[in-house]
Parts: C-alpha cells; structure tokens; sequence
C-alpha cells in the first residue's frame, strides 16, 4: 500500500493552539507538527473562525492575535513548515516531502465582512475564505439560516476572486450557494462537506451542489466528523460510502481532504491524528481506488483549484 502527501483543505487547529497556548510543534490537539512529519508531505488550510467566541466581541482582533500567534508558530519551526501564498509554493513543499501552511478564514466576521479588507487579508496570506459560519451575517445566510448573498456579499465574493483568495462555501446557506454559482467566474470549494445523499446533514452537499461545484472547477473536501459521516459511530468504511457517492458523480478530480480536525471530536474509528491519514490511505487503496484516484484525492484536485485560482 502506498502513503500519499496530502492537501487538507480545513482544520481549525490555529484557533485552539491560540486558545489553549499551545505550540504547533507539539501538542494535544490532532494536528502537530510531529504528527504531520510522518506523512510524506502535507499542506494544511488552517482556518481561523471566530464567530462561535462570544467571549471576544471585537471579532476582527481575535482573529488578528490567533493568525499572528500561527505565523509566529511557523516562524519558530520554520525548518519543519512554511507559509504558503501560492501554488509554487505548495508545489515545492510536496516535492520536499516538508509541511506547509495556507491561511483561511471561516466566518467573514473576522474582517468585518468588509470588502475593502480583503486586500489586507491578502497581504496577510489568507487564501481562503467562507462568507458564512453557522450564523447568518451581512454577507449572506448560513446552511442554518437560509438567506442568500447580500448586495454586499456579491461584491465581497467578486473582489475575492479577483485577488486570489478561494472562497469556500461549506457554511452557506443553499440560496447563498446557487447566487454565488450566477457571479462565480473562479472554482470555489466547499473545503468539509460531505454527501448529503449519503447522509442527510444540513452542512452536506446536495448532489445538485456537488455537480454545480465540479462544473465550476472546483472540489469538496471530506469532512471526518462522526456526524457528518453517519448517524451511527462513523469508521472508514463510512468516509468511503461517502468518497464512492461523488466519484459516481464526478468520476474524479473533484474532491479532495477536508478533516475538519479540531474543529470536531467525533472522529472515524481509529483515525486519531492528521497521521491516520496514511491508514484512510491504505483502506481506500484496499476498496479499489487506484493511484489517479487517490492521488487526486490527497493532493491532486486541491492543488488544481490553487493553479487556478491563487495567482
């Protein structure tokens, strides 16, 4: 069986290591350093939601001490781990077989929902960013509120896409989904959404949405949370119903990893750090998937919407 590098498109690992003060290169959370070198290779979309901490009402502050705290982190590891700002970079990380770090915001809260923020994000390295978490804000509704996109979330996603930065729609609300389908004019992603035909969880992807997002370009990421997976006590074999259900859609090249590891407790059986990503690899290969497949899965499909659209 063969281990591949991969490309996760979702963790919110940041957040926790700047809550807890913990250090990047070791810790008690899923992804460390540590960990992560026993891949052979691995880039990681750390995001950053603020949303959810009620106990910090300047949003925009928080989230500017947690990505300062991460790039300190990256710093002080900086021969295990490098920030990333462009496809050539994460390429060059892969073909060392090293570790690197993209920035991403979950919640555009985090910049005010401000359009005319997203140049300073950009300049700060965030490359990917979700309208929307769990709440509906002044740029569009939340899978758990409805709305679709605002006057001002259009023009939010336009200036987003002009300068580079992924949008990614796991949070949105359907409408805010299909409104964002009418302006796209780059692949988006949804960075940890699953199937919903497969199990029918609000923050999963209809397949109509999956379809649209392959017909864009771009991927969904595999999201390892038990009860995005299954009603039941997820394993791997439900990470696989699940990655079997877009490939019969897709037929390949259109989703990707999405651990949503420290954003979730419940995990599949045995997956207990970014590492077990060597033993999903070796269970998928066991179900059949061949080498494009699974290449495309790890890294390949990722890195496609990163060629396209972060300059």
């Amino acid at each position: 069986m063969k281990n591949y590098a991969v490309i996760d498109g979702h963790c919110d690992t940041a957040v926790e290591l700047y809550r807890k003060k913990e250090g990047l290169l070791d810790n008690n959370r899923f992804i460390s350093l540590r960990r992560a070198e026993k891949l052979p290779g691995f880039i990681q979309f750390f995001a950053f939601c603020v949303v959810w901490m009620k106990e910090e009402p300047d949003k925009q502050a928080v989230f500017d001490r947690a990505r300062r705290n991460l790039c300190a982190e990256i710093e002080r590891n900086a021969d295990r781990i490098r920030l990333c700002r462009n496809a050539a970079d994460a390429k060059s990380v892969l073909q060392n077989g090293s570790c690197g770090a993209f920035l991403s915001i979950e919640g555009a809260e985090a910049i005010g929902c401000d359009p005319g923020r997203l140049e300073k994000a950009y300049e700060d390295g965030v490359r990917m960013i979700a309208l929307t978490w769990n709440e509906a804000n002044a740029l569009s509704g939340s899978c758990m509120t409805g709305e679709g996109l605002s006057a001002q979330g259009r023009e939010f996603a336009r200036r987003a896409q002009k300068l580079g930065i992924v949008l990614d729609v796991s949070h949105l609300s359907e409408r805010g989904f299909w409104d964002l389908c009418d302006i796209a004019e780059k692949p988006f992603v949804a960075s940890h959404s699953n199937s919903a035909a497969v199990c029918p969880n609000v923050r999963n992807l209809t397949d109509e949405q999956f379809k649209a997002i392959c017909d864009l370009g771009g991927t969904t990421g595999l999201n390892l949370y038990g009860e995005f997976l299954t009603e039941n006590t997820a394993t791997y074999e439900d990470v696989y119903r699940h990655l079997d259900h877009l490939l019969s859609i897709s037929g390949g090249g259109h989703v990707a990893l999405g651990g949503d590891l420290d954003g979730c407790s419940i995990l599949p059986t045995g997956f207990t750090g970014v590492d077990n990503y060597n033993d999903t690899a070796w269970y998928l290969q066991g179900k059949g998937l061949d080498g494009d497949t699974m290449s495309a899965l790890y890294n390949g499909s990722l890195m496609e919407v990163l060629e396209t659209c972060i300059m």
